[in-house]
């Protein structure tokens, strides 16, 4: 993570070097080897599961987003018989500290998750990723490669016993319509919202931020104004808050998406995020019992430095972002104050 921002509930710490640079970098060199995705696609392909085979169809589009620092995917698919589409979108970046593609995806099944993605010598893109669905854990093996015009797609997954099974393998074409948004769109297969998230729902609303940052040991405070959105996505299945914002004496604004949900593998309330400096990473979150704070942390490294971060977001009575305050320890200093907001709904 080369950057990261207050967002609420998702506040970070905004890298040390910005003090010493008069441009954000631009969008990472890596990110050429995902250009061929670029573009509508439309496809189609079969579901094999053990006792049954379901045909389906898709429609999805790429581009550029956050001032091209991220790939966004947008898809919708269609299961013979299923009488809800499933709609997903992502995130494809490269995270600059840890030096490796990163997938940051949401769909209607309430799914939220930063999952690490590997280009091949080929030119397909990988990911293994650990899953649980209804207390069954199992691997996931999905693969994506770009011929010119022909998108080739495969998942395979490997259960508890016996041995991997070949669960889709598809086709597409660039061209056609394409999909943008979903948003809308209902929940998977009934997913219900797990009960933190619906504890969540009750920030949904526009809010105006003011407050102070610092960005390092001994450095000014830093004032900061924004405006953060919380709007409720697929059925209710996940939160997504969009900021807004800038801080005294930066260049430029400042742009972030975060979604909440439930993570079943890990039995803990997540948000994934991003942003408009090409920053990308993950929180775990705990809500008190009596609904009116929650806690929020990471371990991960910053500017190469070892970095802790815990952040309690207070709320009212009526569910609804009051106030923030941020603590954080980078490497061998001392801990620090770093993040302080007042928020006001309209």
């Amino acid at each position: 993570m080369p950057r990261l921002f207050p967002s609420v509930l998702v506040p970070v710490l905004l890298a040390t070097t910005l003090l010493a640079q008069e441009e954000v970098p631009g969008p990472a060199a890596e990110l050429k080897a995902l250009a061929g995705l670029v573009g509508n696609w439309s496809g189609s392909g079969k579901m094999v599961e053990p006792n049954a085979t379901t045909n389906w169809t898709a429609a999805g589009t790429y581009g550029w987003v956050m001032d091209g620092h991220f790939l966004r995917e947008d898809f919708m698919i269609t299961f013979e018989g299923m009488p809800e589409p499933m709609v997903f979108r992502a995130y494809m970046g490269w995270d600059r500290e840890e030096q490796r593609y990163v997938n940051v995806v949401i769909a209607n099944s309430g799914e939220v998750k930063l999952n690490a993605m590997k280009v091949m010598p080929d030119g397909s893109i990988l990911q293994l990723m650990l899953q649980d669905q209804q207390g069954t854990p199992y691997v996931e093996r999905a693969v994506f490669k770009v011929e010119g015009d022909t998108m080739l797609h495969s998942i395979a997954v490997l259960m508890p016993e016996g041995p991997s099974l070949d669960l889709v393998d598809g086709k597409f074409t660039r061209g056609g319509k394409g999909f943008a948004g979903g948003a809308e769109s209902k929940a998977f297969q009934g997913a219900a919202p797990h009960a933190d998230v619906q504890r969540l729902a009750r920030m949904a609303g526009v809010y105006d931020v003011k407050g102070t940052m610092l960005m390092a040991p001994g450095a000014p405070e830093m004032k900061i104004t924004g405006t953060d959105t919380y709007t409720m996505l697929f059925g209710g299945t996940i939160l997504h808050a969009h900021t807004d914002g800038v801080a005294e004496g930066m260049p430029g604004k400042y742009a972030a998406d975060s979604f909440f949900g439930w993570d079943p593998v890990r039995r803990r309330l997540v948000n994934v995020f991003i942003d408009n400096m090409g920053s990308v990473g993950s929180m775990d979150n705990w809500l008190a019992a009596d609904g009116k704070s929650m806690t929020s942390i990471s371990a991960t490294l910053l500017q190469g430095q070892p970095t802790a971060m815990r952040y309690l977001a207070h709320f009212d009575d009526n569910g609804a972002m009051r106030r923030m305050v941020g603590h954080t320890i980078m490497g061998t200093n001392e801990p620090m104050q770093s993040f302080t907001a007042d928020y006001t709904k309209k």
